[in-house]
């Protein structure tokens, strides 16, 4: 049987080898690459979902908090504002109980006042002679002997000695009396001198300033003039600067306006001319005429001026 010999030359595949081994070491570099790559990349993504995640239950919470803050906010300044509502309406409503009171004291004071005055003069038509012979004659003799120093009837040599004693203890009587006078003088001067200190202002004005001064315009319709009536009132101060204030006003009179304001205080100016009707002194037919007359009269709209 023949034998054939055949040299085969295996470098090209070695060659080829060793280039397949380099691009196998290439392929696994770029894998274990990428795999790291992979490896950090998904460890960002959690870590950027996480905190987007923390993030929007923050802000969630956040929102929930500032709603629930709003809302009992709101809920409180309502409740303040009604019961600053509540307080104004407990002054206005302490304020008319307080006129109410003293009117109605007044009324029956004056009432008293008269039953006392006709009861004494009834008691004293009784026995007119009587009360004559008291107010006359007794009354004024006791005070006398109150007043006047008295003499003691006593032996020649104790006269002298016994009214020096009585005129000295009527001298210091006095005495006292113009020394506690001049006591309550003295305190009450005193009194009103802390009183102006803790009024007037301890400042120096080197320069002119401006001051607002309240003025009372009032406006009417006479009976007997046509056109209406003007009346300025300002507060007690300067006579020049009163002067410069009243003709300021009347040259400003006609670009004023006037504003109607709510009807809220018509009330209190019918209780404040009530009371003074009841107060005047007056016969009781004059003050019903006029209480009636009042009632007669259209409802008074409180109005006021522009500011100047």
């Amino acid at each position: 049987m023949p034998n054939f010999n055949f040299t085969v030359d295996t470098r090209p595949m070695a060659n080829s080898i060793d280039n397949v081994a380099s691009h196998v070491d290439g392929t696994t570099a770029a894998v274990v690459a990428m795999q790291t790559a992979v490896v950090v990349a998904e460890a960002e993504g959690a870590k950027k979902i996480c905190s987007n995640i923390n993030l929007g239950f923050y802000s969630l919470i956040r929102s929930q908090i500032s709603q629930k803050i709003a809302f009992h906010k709101s809920k409180a300044d309502a409740k303040i504002t009604e019961l600053q509502q509540q307080t104004l309406s407990l002054t206005g409503i302490k304020s008319r109980m307080e006129k109410d009171y003293m009117l109605i004291t007044s009324r029956y004071v004056k009432l008293f006042e008269g039953l006392n005055k006709s009861l004494r003069t009834r008691i004293f038509e009784i026995d007119r002679p009587l009360i004559n012979l008291l107010f006359k004659h007794i009354l004024p003799i006791g005070n006398r002997q109150k007043r006047l120093t008295g003499v003691p009837c006593t032996s020649p040599g104790e006269i002298v000695v016994g009214s020096q004693e009585i005129s000295i203890s009527s001298i210091r009587l006095h005495a006292k009396k113009h020394l506690y006078e001049l006591s309550g003088f003295i305190s009450d001067s005193e009194n009103q001198k802390r009183l102006i200190g803790s009024i007037l202002a301890n400042e120096k004005v080197d320069q002119p300033s401006g001051k607002y001064i309240p003025i009372v315009i009032a406006e009417s319709t006479g009976f007997l003039l046509k056109g209406p009536q003007w009346t300025i009132t300002c507060p007690r101060i300067n006579e020049n600067t009163q002067a410069a204030i009243e003709s300021h006003m009347y040259s400003s009179l006609s670009s004023l306006r006037w504003e109607e304001n709510a009807t809220a205080n018509s009330e209190r100016v019918t209780q404040e001319f009530l009371a003074l009707v009841d107060q005047s002194p007056l016969p009781n037919r004059q003050k019903k005429q006029m209480h009636e007359l009042y009632k007669k009269l259209p409802r008074i709209n409180s109005c006021s001026r522009d500011r100047v």
